[in-house]
């Protein structure tokens, strides 16, 4: 048992640190919401998205999407919480669900920095968050990792029970 929690500790640690960043970060949103709002209308404002006379308009939209973090922070945190709880079942299907969230999740981040229009120290925190999920990747190649999620060996059947 000691030797499991051994193997899934970094994971654990990881994805908690995730929630973490997530958590941070949307404090430091709300807390500095007026700044960050005046930086995305601004940006809009100079790339021509926004006509003239609409930024308030446009910040009325931007300030409503800034409530989908607080949402998904908390579903991500329990899809974390979930995963943390399956890990020591040493399901298959876990396993490939956290390669599936390191990549899926480090890839949506990378989309979000390049795109979103967010001051610098919002991208750098994505960047931090998505450098964290990456670096699940290694451990989930671990030979013990692999070797506590490998499906357990059949026994052979001989005839059939139908």
């Amino acid at each position: 048992m000691a030797t499991v929690e051994r193997t899934l500790r970094p994971i654990v640690v990881l994805l908690y640190i995730n929630v973490g960043i997530s958590v941070l970060l949307t404090v430091l949103t709300f807390v500095f919401k007026s700044s960050v709002l005046d930086y995305q209308v601004q940006h809009m404002v100079e790339a021509g998205k926004v006509a003239p006379g609409r930024e308030a308009a446009t910040r009325g939209v931007l300030e409503g999407t800034l409530w989908i973090r607080p949402l998904s922070i908390l579903v991500v945190s329990v899809v974390y919480v979930r995963f943390v709880a399956r890990l020591k079942l040493g399901l298959r299907r876990t396993y490939y669900r956290l390669v599936a969230v390191a990549i899926i999740g480090a890839g949506a981040l990378a989309y979000l920095i390049l795109i979103s229009q967010f001051p610098v120290w919002y991208r750098v925190i994505q960047g931090v968050q998505g450098l964290v999920l990456l670096s699940l990747l290694p451990i989930l190649a671990t030979k013990e990792v692999r070797n506590h999620f490998a499906p357990e060996p059949q026994a052979m059947k001989i005839w059939d029970d139908a």
